[in-house]
């Protein structure tokens, strides 16, 4: 089965990301005085979307081992990604209360949003056999999504004080000048 090569480097790039966010994290917190709700929901995201990919990477080959016919193999797999999908939406949704300020940032989530319940459509469609025949894309579609949310949150987590101290040292550089 060709899908389950592309699966292979799912699991590889999940775990990938999953460590080094660790890694990032465990130095930021070291160095920092304070996170914010916004940071800590985004590793929280980083984790779970790469794990999630890692999840569903996985299972299918589970499922293959087993003798599972391919038609219902997808099924399952999109069904699980559906509400895995809807419950992470949900979560995201609630630990963010009180964080989401800016309009840029409104946007980014609802763009976030949005595309994720589009992947959980086109998995139901999947799972009820309607547009998609109960084939592999929609899951692997699922899957490039869990990690390309994980790694832009990541590149987020990584260069989010970069930037806040880049901010702070212009700041000070602008008073400096207007006092002096």
């Amino acid at each position: 089965m060709e899908s389950l090569d592309i699966l292979i480097l799912g699991v590889e790039a999940a775990i990938a990301l999953a460590g080094f966010a660790g890694i990032i994290s465990t130095f930021q917190i070291a160095g920092s005085k304070a996170a914010s709700r916004a940071d800590a929901v985004g590793l929280t995201m980083v984790l779970q979307f790469s794990l999630l990919a890692a999840l569903m990477s996985a299972l299918p080959f589970v499922l293959y081992t087993f003798g599972v016919k391919e038609t219902t193999l997808w099924a399952v797999c999109s069904v699980l990604e559906a509400i895995i999908y809807i419950v992470s939406l949900y979560a995201i949704q609630r630990n963010l209360k009180g964080s989401v300020r800016t309009k840029s940032f409104k946007r980014l989530i609802l763009a976030i949003q949005c595309q994720t319940l589009f992947i959980v459509l086109i998995n139901v469609l999947n799972t009820a056999d309607i547009f998609f025949h109960r084939e592999a894309g929609p899951v692997i579609a699922a899957i490039a999504w869990s990690l390309c949310l994980a790694g832009y949150m990541f590149s987020r987590l990584l260069l989010r004080p970069i930037w806040r101290d880049v901010h702070r040292q212009e700041a000070a550089k602008l008073t400096d000048a207007t006092s002096g």
